[in-house]
C-alpha cells in the first residue's frame, strides 16, 4: 500500500519535512516513490505539486493524518483525503457517554431509589476462635 507522508529533512532542532509518497512498510527516512512537495513548520510554508498529489490519490495512495491536515489547508479535494481528529481533554469511554446516570434532585427520590435491605436474610458473620500460640524464641 502507498502512503503520502511526511520525511524530515533539515538540521537538528530545525526540521523541515519532505512531503513523498512511499511503500508503507519502508522506513520513514527510507525509500521513496515520488517527490510531492514540502512542508516547514515554522514558518508553516507548504509547496505542493497539486496535480501529482491528485493523481497519487487516484492511485490510491492514503495520506496520513498529518499530510491530510496540510492538503486540507491548501484546499486540495479527494475522497481519500480524511482527517482524523483526536480529542486529547476527554478521556471518558464510550460506554460512559452513551449512558449517562441522572442523579436525583432531592433526598426523597434517592431513598426512593435505594435499594431495600433483606430483613428475611440477616448476614451471618463467622468468627474463628482459633488463637496462635506464641512463638517461643529458644534458649541461649
Amino acid at each position: 500500500m502507498l502512503v503520502i507522508r511526511l520525511r524530515r529533512t533539515g538540521k537538528k532542532n530545525k526540521p523541515s519535512y519532505r512531503i513523498v509518497v512511499a511503500e508503507h512498510s519502508f522506513p520513514v527516512n527510507g525509500r521513496f516513490t515520488a517527490d510531492l512537495g514540502f512542508y516547514n513548520p515554522h514558518t508553516k510554508e507548504t509547496g505542493l505539486k497539486k496535480d501529482d498529489v491528485k493523481a497519487w490519490l487516484d492511485k490510491g495512495a492514503q495520506p496520513s493524518n498529518t499530510v491530510a491536515r496540510i492538503l486540507t489547508n491548501e484546499k486540495v479535494k479527494h475522497s481519500s483525503v480524511v482527517v482524523i481528529k483526536k480529542n486529547k481533554k476527554s478521556k471518558q469511554t464510550e460506554a460512559d457517554k452513551a449512558a449517562p446516570v441522572a442523579a436525583p434532585t432531592s433526598v426523597a427520590e434517592a431513598m426512593e431509589e435505594a435499594p431495600a435491605e433483606s430483613e428475611t436474610t440477616p448476614e451471618v458473620v463467622e468468627e474463628t476462635t482459633e488463637t496462635a500460640a506464641p512463638e517461643e524464641t529458644p534458649a541461649v
